[in-house]
């Protein structure tokens, strides 16, 4: 959902817009300080981080934006401008909460202290959001990362970037379990314009990779809703740990789907159940995938560079299972444009959608096309969002809006 027009200027307009919301709820905006996050998302790699894995992902210039300010007294006040719902509480009792920005926020207020970050003042905040809920978990990510450091500046918390991320991490860790994606926290908190970034969590390495194609992303969003997404992602953890249990009877020294080669995989076909050995094989198949895919960033062939989101896809639909009929008819309608370059689901989404990596200037045909091939064959609307790569905005904080008008 792209801010059409000058973002920098639509970036000003979003803030000052919170800071007249602030003062008519709050009295004044003096003092306060904004935070400024990008969404996140995966290309490539996606469920190989529960093994050690190597993913590659993209910031795009959708964002959550933070207004905070300390308090004197224990008192805390946050309020999601999106739908104007409120909580209210002491920071000496933390309330347990349902709606899930709510819960993402908490969960960091609670790590804080934890940590021992933030003692006895409570403070008054108002947050928005322009990500749609397709894209998944990084839009909860860009909020915690946002909310973090909103509190980090406004109570002058030094906490280093890499501590930040075990902290986010580990409330991520509490509320949804394995699924949880450190990428998401590495690529907004370093997120620069038109750069994709590779991250090996093994060998604990963050790069990034700098696009010298003038491209963008469009997501479709089927409005089929996933009730057990979670749940889903969560089995096929468990199903590999599984199929790594199996596999360490024939090789030495195994720690999980990282130390096995494709070769030695097939090899042993037999020795798995077939469901829990499609699971394995996306698994080893999408590291090797990303591997290739990293050469071909490099060398500029963004061309074999797509087929790899494309491969990824079909693996992800036939091994893993994790797709749909209108994700797959999306998918496979829209490899046949000559100006998309890769098209895939985006996996851990609560809603069935796809993202679509285009060339510049080509998404408003493209989704005219699309929307009227998916009307024709399932008699429904299809959502649509324009993205760029996100902007050189990157984490933007000020003491006060005066400075940002």
């Amino acid at each position: 959902m792209r801010i059409e027009g000058n973002l920098a200027t639509n970036l000003t307009e979003r803030i000052l817009f919170l800071k007249e919301e602030f003062e008519k709820i709050f009295n004044s905006s003096d003092g306060t300080v904004i935070a400024i996050t990008p969404v996140s998302m995966i290309l490539l790699g996606d469920h190989t981080h529960y093994n050690d894995g190597i993913l590659i992902s993209a910031a795009l210039d959708g964002y959550s934006f933070f207004i905070l300010r300390k308090r004197k007294d224990q008192n805390v006040n946050i309020i999601n401008s999106n739908n104007q719902n409120r909580v209210e509480f002491s920071i000496k009792s933390i309330p347990e909460e349902k709606d899930i920005s709510f819960k993402y926020l908490i969960g960091v207020i609670n790590q804080f202290k934890k940590n021992n970050l933030i003692f006895n003042n409570g403070f008054d905040c108002i947050f928005y959001s322009n990500i749609p809920d397709c894209i998944g978990l990084g839009k909860y990510s860009s909020l915690e990362v946002g909310f973090a450091n909103a509190l980090k500046r406004s109570f002058r918390l030094k906490v280093a970037p890499n501590e930040l991320i075990d902290i986010l991490y580990q409330n991520q860790l509490n509320l949804i379990g394995k699924i949880s994606n450190k990428t998401h926290y590495y690529t907004i908190i370093n997120s620069k314009k038109n750069e994709l970034y590779y991250h090996d969590i093994r060998a604990k390495e963050f790069k990034s990779i700098t696009l010298k194609g003038d491209l963008e992303v469009v997501i479709f969003d089927t409005g089929e809703k996933i009730n057990n997404s979670l749940s889903l992602c969560n089995e096929r953890i468990e199903e590999c740990e599984i199929g790594v249990k199996g596999l360490r009877l024939y090789i030495w020294g195994i720690k999980n789907l990282r130390d096995v080669g494709l070769d030695f995989l097939v090899k042993h076909y037999h020795m798995l159940p077939r469901r829990i050995f499609n699971r394995v094989l996306y698994n080893v198949k999408e590291r090797e995938r990303v591997e290739k895919a990293i050469v071909y960033l490099k060398e500029k062939k963004f061309d074999e560079f797509g087929k790899s989101i494309l491969e990824s896809h079909w693996s992800m639909s036939q091994d893993y299972e994790l797709s749909s009929e209108k994700c797959d008819f999306i998918v496979e309608q829209s490899a046949k444009s000559d100006c998309v370059i890769g098209s895939k689901m985006i996996s851990c989404s609560p809603l069935r959608s796809t993202f679509h990596i285009l060339k510049k200037g080509s998404s408003d045909n493209f989704i005219s096309l699309m929307k009227s091939l998916f009307k024709e064959r399932y008699n429904e609307e299809l959502t649509a969002y324009k993205f760029n790569f996100a902007s050189s905005v990157k984490n933007i904080f000020t003491k006060k809006f005066e400075n940002v008008a």
